[in-house]
């Protein structure tokens, strides 16, 4: 009985230690068009953290190098001397990802995010400083960035202010559906947009839409509880005014002969008009 008792109790502690575990921490910049970044992004977004359950990647992509995201990379640049290439992985202060050697393959690029966190002590640099996961406040992140954690993406859409405990949860709670459901915050399912990257785009099989400020993207999509309000017409907003069309065709069938018969007519007048000339 007392064996039992203490393998229960190892147990615990074990399970204990890992949920409080600190969570791998990176910040990451990249740049649509950037040939080495349409290398690196399918597979550190799209393989790396997906395989872990511990690693979390704040993404900041831009389209050109004056908009927000570019800036805010050069004052990472300016207070910590992180650079001002990409694709830019930042692991702390001192430790910098930049570019790829030209041999790499597949393999050696996750196989070096691997060994790039590998002792990583779970700290992510912020402009400010370095601050681990756990005390980091979601909402107070810069611009507009993805948090890409295990199969999911938590995008920043607007400033509204979410309860932070609750964003980390939706990032890493197993029960995912449960924590949706325990939630007073307006929640709406929306179309499951692509996250692109340079050269490419990572699908998703489902979006939710919290509280009008973040939006939870899922590789695996879930039986959403009552509380969310379900996508319309798989997502497409025009649906309904192409089935009005559809079947506005179907009933008046000589609509296109009648249209063809307009256009041969005006075709003909220009025609006559000209060789008149």
């Amino acid at each position: 009985m007392k064996k039992i008792l203490l393998i229960t109790l190892i147990a615990l502690l074990f399970i204990a230690s890992n949920a409080s575990a600190e969570k791998v921490c990176g910040v990451y910049f990249t740049k649509i068009g950037c040939p080495v970044c349409a290398k690196t992004d399918p597979i550190i977004l799209g393989q790396w953290v997906p395989s872990r359950d511990d690693a979390v990647v704040i993404e900041y992509v831009m389209d050109s190098w004056f908009e927000p995201n570019a800036i805010l990379m050069g004052e990472y640049n300016l207070t910590h001397g992180t650079g001002g290439s990409v694709p830019l992985m930042i692991k702390n202060a001192n430790e910098t990802w930049a570019g790829i050697p030209a041999f790499y393959t597949n393999e050696h690029i996750f196989q070096y995010a691997e060994e790039f966190f590998e002792n990583d002590k779970g700290e992510c640099l912020l402009a400010e400083g370095e601050i681990s996961f756990e005390k980091l406040n979601l909402n107070n992140l810069p611009e507009k960035p993805k948090i890409w954690a295990g199969k999911r993406l938590l995008v920043k859409t607007n400033d509204a202010e979410i309860e932070n405990d609750f964003l980390k949860e939706l990032l890493f709670e197993e029960d995912l559906a449960a924590v949706l459901a325990s939630t007073q915050y307006e929640l709406k399912e929306v179309k499951a947009e692509p996250a692109p990257y340079s050269g490419g785009n990572i699908p998703f099989a489902q979006a939710i839409d919290i509280g009008n400020g973040w939006v939870l993207k899922l590789k695996e999509a879930i039986e959403l509880p009552e509380n969310v309000e379900k996508l319309q017409n798989n997502g497409s907003e025009n649906n309904g005014e192409n089935e009005n069309k559809e079947s506005a065709l179907e009933e008046n069938p000589f609509v296109f002969p009648a249209i063809a018969l307009v256009v041969c007519l005006i075709a003909l007048i220009v025609f006559i008009k000209v060789k008149k000339k």
